[in-house]
């Protein structure tokens, strides 16, 4: 009996092996440039162009132009209406909103976490802690950076709320390109890294009021820090400006 010969693979079998490649390029896209834009390698108000992007990124231009349509919903780029693609330019009032919804919401969080975290993520929560120590030590920022981002996480899943981890996600990428310039100020580096010692203490000893607080006030004294650090510049502009009448 003769054999039937094999199928080939039509483009229609092959499609959904293809697509979850597709997706992940796009989140490689998204995950590059986002990672660009919030360390200052690609600073406010670059033009960005598909073609360099995706010569760069090596990948297709397709993949390039949804990572776009991500960013500018998370108001890291803005598309303008020529069809040109730049990085948004930080809007501080902005950013201090961001930071006072931030604040309540992670506050909740705390308190949420404080009932529901079981001894073994509290040990994960102490051990991201030590990490961040060890990078504050070291003045690796980039390091601190990603370190304080998994705490802030870490607290959020913990606090065991689905809407709750939605909105914060939803508003995380705003806040993190704030955050990038807050340390940038070696005092409120400082001042940030010691209020998170207490928020894990707050934690550790399952203080619901405490952490609350502290969380809260976390997140104004980013805020405190953006406005002094603006009218530090206006002060720099301005002595500029009467050296350069005074020549």
């Amino acid at each position: 009996m003769a054999t039937r010969p094999r199928k080939t693979a039509t483009a229609k079998t092959r499609a959904p092996a293809e697509e979850p490649r597709k997706g992940q390029r796009r989140l490689d896209a998204v995950n590059s440039l986002r990672r660009k834009i919030l360390t200052g390698e690609l600073p406010p108000g670059e033009r960005l162009r598909e073609i360099a992007l995706s010569e760069q990124l090596g990948m297709s231009r397709t993949p390039i132009r949804e990572a776009f349509q991500t960013l500018a919903a998370e108001g890291l780029v803005d598309l303008l209406p020529n069809r040109s693609v730049i990085v948004s330019v930080p809007d501080k009032s902005e950013a201090a909103d961001v930071f006072t919804v931030l604040g309540a919401l992670e506050g909740l969080a705390g308190q949420l976490a404080c009932r529901r975290m079981t001894a073994d993520q509290i040990e994960i929560l102490g051990e991201l802690q030590d990490d961040l120590a060890l990078y504050f030590e070291k003045r690796d920022r980039l390091s601190y950076l990603e370190a304080n981002r998994l705490i802030h996480e870490h607290i959020i899943d913990c606090a065991g709320s689905t809407s709750l981890t939605l909105v914060w996600r939803l508003l995380l990428p705003r806040a993190e390109r704030a955050r990038h310039v807050t340390t940038l100020d070696h005092e409120r580096w400082a001042e940030a890294y010691e209020e998170h010692r207490e928020i894990y203490a707050a934690i550790a000893a399952r203080d619901e009021v405490l952490i609350k607080q502290l969380l809260e006030a976390h997140f104004i004294n980013g805020i405190e820090s953006m406005k002094k650090k603006e009218a530090e510049n206006r002060a720099k502009k301005r002595s500029e400006i009467y050296a350069e009448v005074t020549r």
